[in-house]
C-alpha cells in the first residue's frame, strides 16, 4: 500500500485486498503553535499521545479523521497535522473538515475521495459550513453521495463531522447536520450502506436509524459531558475508535482511552 503525493495532495493509489482495520479519530483542535494549552490540554502533544497508545495497539489499514482538525485552521497546522498521523501510519488516510476547519487552508493537502478496498468503500462527506457551528450538506454534495452510492457495489461506511441524529444532549443535538433527513434518506435508499461515523459532539455515542447504525467518536483532547444539556467538560481521557470491517457486511467497533498515566504527559 502506497501514497504517492500529486500536487502536495494526499492521494490513494492503491486498493487495499483485504478486510479493513480503520483506526478514527476526530476534533483533534491543533494550534499553529504547538505549545499552546486549551481547556487544560496540549491538543498536539495529546494526539500524539492518542497516536501512540493505538498504534502500538494495532496497525490500523486506513486513518479517518473527521473534522475540526484545526482550532487555528492555518495551512502549517493541517501540515503539523498530517506529518504527525504520517509519522505513525503510512498508508491509506481519509480527512472530512468540520465547523473550525476551513476548506481552502485544507485542500492543497487533501482530497475528499472515498477510500476503497476489496468489500468496502469509506465515503466522505462533507458536513461542515464555514461561519456556523451546526451543519448541513448541500445540494451540490447530496447529488455527489447519490452518484457515488449508486455506482459503489461494496458495503460502505459514510464519515461526517456533525451527527444526523440527537444524542441526547441538548446544545450538542442543536448543532448536528439542519438537512439530515435528506441525508438520511439517501443512506437508507442504499442497502449497502452500513453505517455513519463522525466527531464534533466529543464524546462517545452509538445510535441506530432503522437498520443503519450511527457512531460518534471522543476527541482526541477535550471531551464533553453526556449528562447536561448546556456546555460542560468531562473528565473522561482523549479517545479514539477502531473499526474492524468484515467482508460479510458486519462490523465490530469499540472506543479506547488514554490511561490516567499516558494523560499526564499532555497539559
Amino acid at each position: 500500500m502506497e501514497w504517492t503525493p500529486t500536487n502536495n495532495k494526499e492521494v490513494l493509489t492503491t486498493v487495499i485486498e483485504s478486510e479493513c482495520t480503520v483506526l478514527h479519530i476526530t476534533d483533534c483542535h491543533l494550534f499553529e503553535d504547538t505549545k499552546v494549552v486549551k481547556n487544560g490540554v496540549n491538543p498536539f502533544a495529546s494526539l500524539g499521545a492518542v497516536l501512540t497508545a493505538a498504534c502500538a495497539a494495532k496497525t490500523p489499514d486506513v486513518v479517518v479523521a473527521s473534522g475540526d482538525i484545526a482550532h487555528d485552521p492555518v495551512p502549517t497546522t493541517y501540515r503539523v497535522f498530517c506529518d504527525l498521523v504520517r509519522s505513525f501510519h503510512e498508508g491509506p488516510f481519509l480527512v472530512v473538515p468540520g465547523n473550525h476547519d476551513i476548506w481552502d487552508s485544507m485542500q492543497p493537502i487533501f482530497e475528499l475521495h472515498p477510500v476503497e478496498f476489496s468489500s468496502w468503500t469509506i465515503v466522505p462527506l462533507d458536513t461542515h459550513v464555514e461561519g456556523l457551528v451546526s451543519g448541513e450538506v448541500s445540494y451540490e454534495t447530496i447529488l455527489w453521495l447519490r452518484e457515488c452510492l449508486e455506482r459503489t457495489k461494496e458495503n460502505v461506511i459514510v464519515v461526517g463531522h456533525h451527527p444526523l441524529v440527537d444524542i441526547g444532549v441538548a446544545w450538542l443535538d442543536a448543532h448536528q447536520v439542519q438537512n439530515a433527513t435528506d441525508v438520511l434518506s439517501i443512506l437508507q435508499m442504499h442497502q449497502n450502506v452500513q453505517a455513519y461515523i463522525c466527531g464534533h459532539v466529543h464524546l462517545e455515542s452509538s445510535k441506530q436509524h432503522n437498520r443503519l447504525k450511527l457512531w460518534t467518536t471522543p476527541s482526541t483532547c477535550w471531551q464533553f459531558a453526556n449528562d447536561i444539556d448546556t456546555f460542560a467538560l468531562s473528565p473522561l481521557t482523549p479517545g479514539w475508535r477502531w473499526l474492524e470491517l468484515h467482508a460479510d457486511g458486519t462490523i465490530d467497533t469499540r472506543v479506547e482511552r488514554l490511561s490516567e498515566s499516558q494523560v499526564a504527559g499532555i497539559s
